[in-house]
């Protein structure tokens, strides 16, 4: 219970910080500093996670990456440590550009590979990662993440992935499905 309530937390105060920021009621120099706390809370907490992290690993790795350019890394930790909990065998490329990701990307055979992006900045790098990848790793499931879709929820469509996780709640269950679907 407690692991799932930081969760929960810390996803909404970094919900209500993107909130303000967009808003402008809060100074970049403001959104650094909380974030930073932000990130110490999620590290801080690590090792209540640690034990579920590397006992009882999926067979099938995935991957979750930010799309190169793509500064906004609260989400995909929160997010790799969901999965980890729930017993995935996650990779996260974090600050990688576009060339070392897909790299990255042929040290493993992954059967996921969660792209996350936040603006609409980021739709081109996007494409063209997803196009890279189906070329790289066409038996890979090629998800898209992040508040990317709330500004185009036809994302998915418009770059080419096979499904998006529109929410960290029902993020596991969404991957799982999509798993159990051909690859497009």
């Amino acid at each position: 219970v407690y692991k799932r309530q930081y969760l929960g937390y810390v996803a909404g105060a970094a919900r209500k910080l993107g909130d303000m920021w967009d808003s402008d009621q809060v100074s970049f120099i403001d959104v650094t500093l909380a974030c930073g706390k932000l990130y110490r809370i999620i590290r801080g907490l690590r090792h209540v996670i640690a034990p579920g992290i590397v006992e009882d690993r999926d067979e099938h790795p995935a991957m979750f990456a930010l799309v190169p350019g793509e500064t906004h890394t609260l989400g995909i930790e929160i997010a790799t440590d969901t999965f980890r909990r729930e017993g995935w065998d996650v990779d996260m490329m974090v600050g990688l550009d576009h060339d070392a990701l897909i790299n990255e990307a042929d040290r493993r055979s992954y059967r996921a590979i969660v792209l996350v992006a936040n603006s609409d900045s980021m739709l081109e790098p996007l494409t063209r990662l997803v196009l890279a990848l189906r070329i790289s790793h066409p038996l890979a499931h090629v998800v898209v993440a992040g508040n990317i879709i709330a500004h185009r929820p036809d994302i998915s469509d418009l770059v080419g992935a096979d499904a998006i996780i529109k929410e960290i709640k029902t993020a596991v269950s969404t991957l799982r499905g999509v798993l159990e679907e051909p690859v497009k």
